[in-house]
């Protein structure tokens, strides 16, 4: 089996931008991976440097079964691996996952056989993007109530975000630092949505680290009464002091994980003890073999796992596959509201966020991530494209 032809998309889709590789062989089998730099600024960056790999490590010799052996390649000899940021890692992701994604097929199974075996055939799952089509923060109880009768029993929102006129959300600048408004404001948006979805609904807050930790410990202990699940990037990532004294003031448990790369970038994290959920992004913290280290790691540590997401329905398909093989699996983000985002792309011709029941996911069992791409809605998407014939 050899490498046939390889195609980069850069998808803009409604404020967002998906990078997504797929691979075919000269079998015919094809292998999708996604870099999940898809907010934010880097899309473009990634696409790049998806291509310059590319171009470098693969050609039609190339062993596809040789996954683990091809990373540690590009690790020790792409250079900027070592030390690395999200540019590098994503590309390094989607690479890999697209590989799993052949090998699996080729054997007629899920990847999840390939990362030890399913563990767990259904997924708890919780909703973020339930505030999608909100433009004030008054809108935000009933959008959250909505999401409830839907089904979901677990709500993650952005407190410190301002909602803007068009919808997306704008996190606070210089840390807030002269704003004292935020902290107040904030505490009032997690007291209104709880009193709209009432106490039995799990609610998770991401902080994306947005104010300074003195503020953060501030907000965290005045929204105790509210029962909040966890509240995530409570710190600057890599910053693990600030980590440290905030985990020392609040009673809510923190997770992290979406910024840190690579097992060596988590080894801090877990030596410190200051977190308690670990949440790497299969899609940026080097694939789905590095996820599953991390998984481990986080196992000795006692420590629960639950897969960052926040990209394409691609990105929720790996994850199922990444969060049925782990036995320290918490919970899946995901997102089911894209739909409501103008300008939105469905890149996915079965994606697994149509078969969400009351929160969960059951697991499938088709071959490799089990879904294909929808190339007549990404011919336009194309940012690279390779032939080995």
């Amino acid at each position: 089996m050899k490498l046939k032809s390889a195609s980069i998309y850069l998808v803009e889709s409604g404020g967002i931008r998906p990078v997504i590789l797929e691979l075919e062989t000269d079998s015919g089998l094809t292998g999708l991976g996604e870099a999940c730099i898809a907010y934010g600024v880097g899309g473009t960056g990634t696409a790049g440097m998806l291509k310059d790999i590319v171009e470098r490590y693969m050609n039609s010799g190339l062993d596809l079964l040789r996954i683990e052996a091809l990373w540690t390649e590009i690790y020790d000899h792409g250079f900027w691996a070592k030390g690395g940021g999200p540019i590098v890692y994503a590309a390094m992701s989607a690479i890999e996952q697209a590989l799993f994604d052949i090998k699996a097929r080729s054997l007629n199974v899920p990847v999840y056989e390939l990362l030890g075996g399913r563990i767990h055939d259904w997924l708890r799952t919780y909703c973020n993007g339930w505030y999608f089509g909100c433009t004030r923060d008054e809108d935000l109880p009933r959008a959250a109530a909505k999401a409830v009768e839907d089904g979901y029993d677990a709500l993650k929102f952005y407190p410190f975000a301002t909602i803007l006129p068009d919808g997306r959300l704008r996190h606070p600048s210089y840390r807030a630092a002269s704003d004292r408004s935020v902290v107040q404001r904030s505490i009032r948006t997690v007291r209104d949505l709880r009193n709209a979805v009432g106490p039995d609904v799990e609610l998770m807050l991401d902080l994306s680290a947005g104010l300074t930790p003195d503020d953060t410990i501030r907000f965290c202990q005045a929204v105790e009464p509210f029962d909040i699940t966890y509240v995530e990037e409570p710190a600057v990532p890599g910053d693990v002091g600030a980590l440290v004294k905030i985990a020392r003031s609040i009673s809510q448990r923190i997770a992290v994980g979406e910024r840190i790369y690579s097992r060596y970038g988590f080894r801090d994290v877990l030596e410190s003890r200051a977190a308690d959920i670990l949440q790497p992004d299969i899609g940026n913290t080097g694939g789905l073999l590095e996820a599953r280290k991390i998984a481990a790691m986080a196992e000795a540590y006692s420590m629960k796992v639950q897969p960052h997401i926040c990209a394409s329905a691609l990105s929720t398909a790996v994850g199922m596959h990444f969060s049925a093989s782990i036995p320290n699996f918490y919970i899946q983000e995901h997102f089911p509201y894209w739909g409501r985002i103008p300008g939105h792309v469905d890149v996915l011709e079965d994606p697994i966020e149509s078969s969400v029941r009351e929160g969960f996911i059951p697991v499938k069992d088709a071959p490799g991530f089990g879904v294909h791409l929808r190339r007549a809605a990404l011919e336009k998407s194309v940012f690279a494209s390779f032939s080995w014939q």
